[in-house]
């Protein structure tokens, strides 16, 4: 197909207009390659990680006529009479699925409302036995060996001693995931090398997942690792929310928003999975030092109940419990459900593939319901 650009009209204008108003880009009545055409192509190189030139060129084609879009959207048209809680009850989602902030004004007919699918995957308890799932998942996370009866998808989660020659781990599994958190600058090259040797020799179909984050740092003259490289190579990039060192809230969307700006422009926004901890922290305060408890949300309600715990807040606001036990004051931090809705709302505001729960059995059994509210979930 030819290169389109502003000011070009026929009938290949008229069908990719066609394509884009079904990904639910607006053009208006636009018939021809104007301003508004330019800007819903602009708007499709961005969310599929391409050079926003508004130019339908080499690339835009070739993501046009695959047969899988990595962006799986949904586009529903407001008919007269409709509310925004039936139309979000028939797709089986929560309204905040529809917006990419936590709100959404009015609707009227003929709005184009457009949300997406979103990847969930759940990472199982290192015993490898999986767990009673209370809510839906595109997939699970084990560590290996991978059940033999278990059903659905499974990414294998390499262990520190992992090498290309171990890859008979993830047989019966639908990827690899290498959830290496630190690389040193110096020694990003060589990863690297590790990253393409693993890739060649993994099985066709199969995904590879891999971690970017602090501990990974991005290319620079000091070395570091070359993001674009990975990007290339991985099926899916894993950013795993930090924890606090000192006794504090579990979930900082600020921070999010920090890290994944450090992926861009060179990592694709729809190949990002971010890792959330989903399970309660308990400190000892009078212990320097002290290596926080990850604690099951029923676990650590209970440990609350028994101890006479007070509910206080922090200097930011923030609701924590506190009590003492054998002389030893101690400090419980839950995952508080308007910092998870944020970073649900920040991964659909990025259009990111989704999440990682960290990990499966330790949840509060509300959180199924909140990612019901802002997704729709994805299956491979």
């Amino acid at each position: 197909m030819r290169t389109l650009r502003l000011g070009d009209r026929g009938k290949d204008v008229r069908q990719v207009q066609e394509f884009l108003r079904l990904q639910g880009y607006d053009l208006g009545e636009e018939n021809y390659y104007g301003y508004q055409t330019k800007y819903a192509v602009q708007q499709f190189q961005k969310d599929h990680g391409l050079v926003p030139d508004g130019i339908a060129g080499k690339r835009f084609f070739a993501l046009v006529l695959s047969e899988d879009l990595p962006i799986r959207r949904r586009i529903h048209v407001v008919q007269p009479g409709e509310s925004l809680e039936e139309i979000a009850q028939n797709y089986g989602v929560g309204i905040s699925a529809f917006s990419q902030s936590r709100r959404l004004h009015k609707i009227f007919p003929g709005q184009r409302l457009l949300f997406f699918d979103r990847e969930i995957w759940g990472v199982c308890p290192s015993d490898g036995k999986a767990p009673l799932l209370s809510g839906p998942l595109t997939g699970l996370v084990f560590t290996p060996p991978v059940p033999l009866d278990l059903e659905g998808p499974c990414v294998v989660q390499a262990p520190e001693d992992f090498t290309a020659a171990s890859l008979e781990l993830i047989r019966g599994s639908c990827g690899l995931y290498l959830g290496k958190k630190e690389v040193a600058p110096l020694q990003g090259t060589r990863y690297l090398k590790m990253l393409k040797r693993v890739r060649r020799k993994l099985p066709e179909g199969l995904m590879l997942w891999v971690e970017l984050g602090p501990g990974v740092p991005p290319r620079s003259l000091f070395g570091g690792v070359d993001y674009g490289a990975i990007n290339k190579l991985a099926s899916r990039i894993v950013l795993s929310l930090p924890l606090p060192e000192t006794p504090g809230p579990l979930l900082d969307p600020q921070e999010g928003e920090r890290l994944l700006a450090t992926l861009w422009p060179h990592i694709h926004s729809w190949k990002v999975l971010l890792r959330i901890p989903i399970y309660a922290m308990e400190w000892k305060i009078t212990e320097e030092r002290a290596e926080p408890l990850k604690l099951p949300y029923g676990t650590a309600l209970s440990r609350a109940f028994r101890h006479g715990a007070r509910l206080e807040k922090d200097g930011e606001g923030g609701l924590y419990y506190r009590y003492q036990s054998k002389g030893t004051q101690f400090q419980l931090r839950l995952p508080q459900f308007s910092a998870i809705g944020e970073l649900l709302a920040l991964t659909n505001r990025h259009n990111l593939a989704g999440v990682v729960l960290d990990q499966l059995g330790m949840e509060d059994p509300r959180l199924w319901t909140i990612l019901s509210d802002y997704f729709h979930l994805a299956q491979l």
